[in-house]
């Protein structure tokens, strides 16, 4: 009865022993994606960066106005952007409002609406098939749903879902909500990205 004990310890062990080594795999891996997603400014954010530094007062009106509490401000190691507000898209996406209450807030016009009412995209969503669940045989439409529907970039051209480029704003709710691990969407951003400290 020991041995039997024993041989079923050992097993145990060595299910759990997978599990444990699959989950920090897994999350070396989550990790590592995440690090490929840069941080950005709010929506309507000056193009170039020198104008936005210039230009922004620091007063965080933007950040008190984003409904969904998203925007952080960068830290002193930042050096002349401390005190600016930026995204971190991959943990907090954001909800593109169709009311851009953050840009209407910016008093200094860091954040400028244009005439047209079009505010940028602040990067682009892109779908690598070979990682969507849809490829393993699985009905997932995740990405569709989350897609602000304002938008709506996203749509299923069977079975894989199918990025509008010329639509994606690059919020990131569809990669945060994407259910594939890894990823099967990426972000890229349209320039080079603002990389803050909030330390």
């Amino acid at each position: 009865m020991s041995d039997s004990f024993s041989r079923r310890n050992l097993f145990r062990l060595g299910i759990r022993d997978l599990a444990t080594a699959w989950g920090q795999a897994s999350q070396e891996s989550s990790q590592k994606q995440a690090k490929n997603v840069p941080n950005v400014r709010p929506p309507g954010a000056l193009e170039v960066e020198a104008a936005f530094l210039d230009t922004c007062t620091r007063c965080h009106a933007c950040i008190q106005a984003c409904p969904f509490d998203i925007i952080e401000v960068s830290g002193p190691l930042a050096g002349k952007a401390e005190g600016t507000p930026f995204l971190k898209i991959d943990q907090n996406p954001c909800h593109w409002c169709g009311t851009m209450d953050c840009v209407h807030a910016c008093p200094s016009d860091a954040l400028f609406m244009p005439d047209d009412g079009k505010v940028p995209a602040l990067g682009k969503a892109l779908l690598n098939q070979n990682k969507c669940l849809n490829a393993e045989g699985f009905a997932c439409d995740t990405c569709v749903m989350f897609c602000p529907s304002d938008i709506q970039a996203i749509i299923m051209k069977d079975p894989f879902p199918e990025i509008d480029q010329e639509r994606c704003v690059g919020c990131g709710l569809c990669i945060f909500h994407c259910e594939a691990s890894p990823k099967a969407i990426t972000w890229q951003p349209l320039a080079e990205p603002f990389q803050p400290s909030t330390t």
